[in-house]
């Protein structure tokens, strides 16, 4: 296994372009999506959600496993795979990982530095050993997701491009790397949080950022300048505003 893990980390020089173009996506998506959700909030809000979006883009080859498994079932590929003195798991694994490694680690550290630097971000250092239990949960879940994506599109034969596309984009979405659930309507987070996904990604980047925001919707009017800002306005629900209740701890404040 350790073996197919060096194996496949390794990036012959053809290959290079694709590698620094991929993480070059990665960097530029997370600045437009950092900077997208930093004008959604104030405060504490606009920490949170810039944190989350830093944290999923640099974990983001992670946060949505994809192994070779579907091509090599779709071209037959997987009949010579099963003679090998390797499981197939195992094989697909190891595969999958050495191939995010070094981008994961060079796209991880940009963004991080990237983060810490313009936003001076932060996170919940004692929560680590829970995140890291918590995104290990995450991988493995998205493996066996992909396994049985692979299996599904087996007769899909050349247009498996086609419905991975179509795999990813949704996964994006329904595992809150992309948009995180805490923006969303109070009942299709209910939905939402507790649908499969959300363990690759929403929840284990929860865990790592969410205190400060927590703090935020608790509501401490004098870290918003005396008032209650737009973005705990759109967090709560209430007639007209007036009288909000905090969907976190059932905290009811006046605006």
């Amino acid at each position: 296994m350790w073996s197919t893990i060096r194996l496949s980390a390794y990036v012959p020089r053809s290959e290079w372009f694709a590698q620094a173009t991929s993480i070059f996506v990665r960097i530029i998506t997370f600045l437009a999506l950092a900077g997208v959700w930093a004008q959604a909030g104030t405060g504490d809000g606009r920490a949170y959600l810039v944190s989350y979006m830093a944290i999923a883009q640099a974990l983001g080859f992670l946060l949505q496993p994809t192994t070779a498994m579907g091509d090599d079932l779709a071209n037959g590929t997987v009949a010579t795979r099963m003679l090998w003195p390797i499981s197939l798991v195992k094989y697909y694994v190891s595969q999958w990982l050495g191939h995010v490694i070094v981008p994961s680690l060079i796209s991880g550290c940009l963004i991080l530095m990237a983060w810490h630097i313009a936003w001076s971000g932060s996170v919940q250092m004692g929560r680590i050993p829970v995140f890291l239990v918590s995104l290990l949960l995450g991988v493995i879940i998205g493996i066996e997701f992909d396994f049985i994506f692979s299996m599904l599109i087996v007769r899909v034969e050349n247009e498996t491009w086609f419905a991975n596309a179509i795999r990813w984009s949704l996964v994006a979405i329904f595992n809150g790397s992309v948009i995180p659930f805490v923006i969303l309507p109070e009942s299709w987070q209910g939905v939402l949080r507790w649908q499969p996904f959300a363990s690759m990604a929403n929840i284990p980047i929860d865990l790592l950022v969410s205190s400060g925001f927590s703090t935020f919707l608790a509501g401490h009017p004098a870290d918003m300048g005396g008032s209650c800002s737009p973005w705990y306005v759109f967090r709560c629900t209430g007639p007209h505003g007036s009288a909000l209740r905090c969907w976190e701890d059932d905290l009811c404040l006046t605006c």
